[in-house]
Formats: C-alpha cells, sequence, structure tokens
C-alpha cells in the first residue's frame, strides 16, 4: 500500500475534478497553495552502564500543499487537500477529502471522508530500521432524524494500514466500525453528545491479537452560575480479545473535566484528568492500574492581548506492580496571546515524582524518585500578509536520587510557511 499511495495522490485530482463535476455549480471553488520548509530535531540523553548517551534524531524538510474547498452558502460542500514533502530521512504524501450535503435547515444530513498518508524511509538514515507504510480511512455520517434542539446521528468507518515489512512493532492492521447517538444541535449555553460505538481490528499476520470493542462516549460542555464555563468528558470501553491468553479482555475508562469560575480580578481555573485499566487476567505486561491528574490556580488577562496562568499540578498512578506506583506535585506558570502578528503560548512546571517502592532487583527496570522540570512553547510569527514563521518546542529534564537514572528528552520544530 505504501508505493501505492503516491499513484493515487497524482490521480486523485482528477478523480476529484469528476466527481465535483457531477454535481453542477460546485465545482468551481476556491483554491490555495502553500509551501514549507522546516528543521525537527528530537533528543534523547540518558546513562547506559557507566557512559552518558545522547541520542538526537534531526530532519529537515520542504513540504508543498495545495487546497479546494467549495463557496460558503451552498447545502453542498466539499473540501480538498493534497500535501507531499521531501525530507533528509522520510518522503511524506497526505491526501484528505471531506464532502457534506446539507437540508434547508442547515442540518448536515450526509457526510463523508477520506484520508489517505505514506512514508518512505530513505536508505542510509537514522530511521534506517523503520520500514515504509500507507495508512488510508474512509468514515462516513448520517442524521436520519433532526428535531430543533438534537438530533440523532450513525457513523462508520473502515482503515487499513500496511508496511512494506511488517514486524512485531510494526503490524499490518485492518479496522471497521459502526456508531450511533445523539447530540445538541442548538446554540444554547450548553452543548451534549451521547454515543455508542462498536469496532473490529484485525491483524492479518497475528491474528491470534485481533480484537473487538464497544465504547459509550459521554460529553458535555455549557456554562455554571453567571459566568462560569464547564466541561466533562467520559469515556468506558469494553475490549474482547479473540485470544485472551495472549492478550486479556479489558475495561477502560476515561474521564477528563474542566471548571472555570470568575472570581475579582481573576478567574478560578480546575482541571481533572483520570483513567483505568482492568483486565480480565494479569501477566508480567498487562497489569491493572489507574491514574488521575489535576490542575488548580488562577488566570487573569485577556487571550488577544495576554493571559497567565498559575497554579498547583499533581498526578497520582498506582499500578499492581508496586515498583511503578508514584504520586507527583509541581508548580505550573503559563502565558499566551493570539495577536494578529504575534500569537502563541510558554508554559513551565517544576516539581517532584516520588515512587512508593523502589525497585532493588537488578534484573528488572528501576523506578527512582526525580525532580523535573517541563517546558512547553509554541509559537507563531506572521512575518507578511502570506508569510508565517512557526516554532514548537519541549524540554523535560530529569533529576533522579540515583544519577545514573537522570534522563532529558527535547523536542524542536521550526516551519517557515508560504500561503498564497
Amino acid at each position: 500500500m505504501a508505493w501505492r499511495l503516491p499513484v493515487v495522490m497524482l490521480l486523485s485530482p482528477y478523480l476529484a475534478s469528476a466527481a465535483l463535476a457531477a454535481e453542477p455549480g460546485t465545482a468551481a471553488g476556491v483554491w490555495s497553495f502553500d509551501a514549507a520548509v522546516g528543521y525537527d530535531s528530537f533528543s534523547h540523553a540518558y546513562s547506559l552502564a557507566t557512559t552518558d548517551t545522547s541520542e538526537t534524531v534531526s530532519e529537515t524538510r520542504l513540504a508543498l500543499g495545495w487546497e479546494g474547498r467549495s463557496p460558503a452558502g451552498g447545502r453542498t460542500a466539499w473540501r480538498l487537500r493534497l500535501e507531499g514533502s521531501i525530507g533528509t530521512d522520510l518522503w511524506r504524501q497526505g491526501l484528505e477529502a471531506d464532502w457534506r450535503r446539507r437540508d434547508a435547515r442547515g442540518v448536515d444530513r450526509l457526510r463523508v471522508g477520506a484520508r489517505l498518508a505514506g512514508r518512505q524511509y530513505r536508505e542510509g538514515t537514522d530511521y534506517a530500521s523503520a520500514s515504509d507504510q500507507g495508512e488510508g480511512r474512509l468514515e462516513a455520517a448520517v442524521v436520519p432524524w433532526a428535531g430543533t434542539g438534537r438530533e440523532c446521528f450513525v457513523t462508520g468507518w473502515t482503515a487499513a494500514t500496511r508496511f512494506a515489512i511488517a514486524s512485531p512493532l510494526e503490524q499490518d492492521q485492518d479496522e471497521a466500525g459502526l456508531g450511533i447517538g445523539l447530540r445538541s444541535r442548538s446554540l444554547a449555553s450548553s452543548a451534549w453528545r451521547v454515543a455508542l460505538r462498536h469496532a473490529a481490528r484485525t491483524y492479518p499476520d497475528s491474528s491470534v491479537i485481533d480484537r473487538r470493542a464497544w465504547s459509550l462516549d459521554v460529553d458535555w460542555s455549557g456554562s455554571v452560575g453567571v459566568a462560569g464555563l464547564a466541561r466533562l468528558y467520559g469515556r468506558s470501553e469494553r475490549r474482547l480479545a479473540r485470544e485472551p491468553t495472549v492478550r486479556p479482555d479489558a475495561w477502560l475508562h476515561w474521564l477528563d473535566a474542566a471548571l472555570e469560575v470568575p472570581a475579582p480580578g481573576v478567574d478560578l481555573v480546575a482541571e481533572a484528568q483520570a483513567e483505568r485499566w482492568d483486565y480480565g487476567a494479569q501477566t508480567a505486561t498487562w497489569v491493572d492500574s489507574w491514574r488521575a491528574a489535576g490542575f488548580l490556580g488562577l488566570r487573569r488577562g485577556d487571550v488577544l492581548a495576554g493571559q497567565w496562568r498559575l497554579g498547583l499540578a499533581g498526578e497520582v498512578f498506582e499500578s499492581a506492580e508496586e515498583s511503578e506506583s508514584y504520586v507527583q506535585a509541581g508548580a505550573r506558570a503559563g502565558f499566551e496571546a493570539y495577536g494578529s502578528g504575534l500569537s502563541g503560548s510558554v508554559v513551565v512546571e517544576h516539581g517532584r515524582r516520588s515512587y512508593g517502592t523502589q525497585a532493588t532487583d537488578e534484573a528488572l527496570p528501576t523506578w527512582t524518585d526525580f525532580s523535573y522540570w517541563r517546558l512547553w512553547l509554541m509559537a507563531d510569527w506572521r512575518v507578511s500578509e502570506s508569510l508565517t514563521l512557526s516554532a514548537l518546542g519541549n524540554w523535560e529534564p530529569e533529576r533522579h536520587t540515583e544519577p545514573l537514572d537522570d534522563a532529558t528528552l527535547g523536542f524542536a520544530s521550526l516551519r517557515l510557511v508560504w500561503r498564497r
């Protein structure tokens, strides 16, 4: 599949033009072109035996994109994007296509979307051990019923991933699924969605790890009090393995919540995330665990002119493997602004992670307490009407009670993008 993607991309403009021409008045769209040159670098510093080791993977690449979309206001809407890049390590291709049909009330009665992506690794690069790959996804959604404040939707999808040379870590896979749900569609003070989905995933070269999954999603956001805002998202999933002795059945649960309440001069902000993994049978690889994380702080300012956040962050992880359990606490500060010329955000966090039990068996990975710094940076500078400079960075050093466990992770990306 990986080698077929460039051919598909060459044919896609003609296929899309033929499809659009079948709908009178929709073929003439709004088209744009973009080009970008960029540099990415990932660094991992750690200790190996008694020697400090630093591994850095970097790539410079040139990317081109071509995008078209239908004019606003029509009952039929479409979007097509083709993109490709040439890098010092990788060739990449991508295709995105969307089509939707609205009724007289503006309800999207039918929506179809397709995604294709491919990557080929150049010989003699840092990725020489990886395999070329291609992946695709086709999805559709229909709204059979729509009321004044809510609507019922049905979704279906199929997806595939193929590797030129499959391996235990890079396995071909196929997936297909169906879903049904109910969601709000009014512009009231709150929005909600409930959905039930079923998906089946198969691995052609390793069928013993095939699985099916049932999931229930609940999402709600709305106003609280006079000017407060809240959001709540929950998901539960039941995974059923084809061969439970190889990969056990499991229950998975996720929760994400946020609350913003105005106070004199500032806003009070609270965020919480939680997840839980319960396996039908625990093994050395599949272990029951749960994790909870949160942030509590203050926010002041306007997001357009400049807004800062300051507060405390914490995280707790509990595992049936006691040496992996930990408690983490830190202080977090951030600033963000989204102006017409310069926009972005920066977040800094400093704290400490403490493990409940220090592993002593040298044959097993050890977990030792450590202090950490975390820095996230994202910025866009609009140099001119058609030229933008984008930067993205992350830096996370760890200093352990056992110096041999010290580690540092870092990522940096720089892009100069031209749009026409």
